[in-house]
């Protein structure tokens, strides 16, 4: 019976952890975790490569 303890105890520690993560995970995403420009957390937009036309409809190349 000693084992249900431990293995509760184990289950909420990987939660906590678990949901430290993902917190950490969406404070990155919306921007909050960086310096960004001027320590805002705010970085600047970055350029994209625009699409090329292209006669090459195979999917395997």
């Amino acid at each position: 019976m000693t084992l249900v303890p431990a293995a509760r105890a184990a289950l909420v520690t990987l939660a906590i952890a678990g949901t430290t993560l993902l917190g950490a995970q969406i404070a990155q995403a919306d921007g909050e975790a960086g310096t960004g420009t001027a320590g805002t957390g705010v970085t600047a937009p970055q350029t994209t490569a625009t699409p090329t036309a292209t006669t090459d409809t195979n999917p395997w190349d």
